[in-house]
């Protein structure tokens, strides 16, 4: 018997990330964030990488252990590339948002101190 199901149009649902925490130090990771899809979902984490190649997120995983060897799993994952797309413009988006605030913070500290001063 013939299968008279129609196939589903896909859509990538709003995706909104936030930066829960940034890595002071020498280390790839520079943040973690979470994500909410849809309104519906949340994803915690999730790992902003810099690396030789550049930056990447990094979706959570767990280890195991197979003929000795540490293996990962992701826990999380995208199924279609423009769902991939979208959360990692949204993760990117919301650690660039970051950094600015940091830069804006450190700019401002010494002027705030120079107008104490007055």
């Amino acid at each position: 018997m013939a299968s008279t199901k129609k196939k589903q149009e896909i859509t990538t649902p709003q995706i909104e990330a936030k930066i829960d925490g940034m890595v002071d130090g020498d280390f790839k990771t520079k943040a973690y964030a979470s994500a909410t899809i849809g309104g519906a979902f949340a994803i915690h984490g999730i790992r902003v990488i810099e690396s030789d190649k550049g930056r990447f997120i990094s979706m959570p995983q767990d280890s195991y252990q197979k003929n000795g060897e540490t293996k990962y799993s992701d826990t999380f994952h995208a199924i279609t590339a423009d769902a991939r797309t979208a959360l990692v413009e949204a993760v990117n988006d919301a650690y660039e948002q970051k950094l600015q605030e940091q830069m804006e913070q450190k700019g401002d500290a010494p002027s705030q101190a120079m107008g104490q001063q007055m």
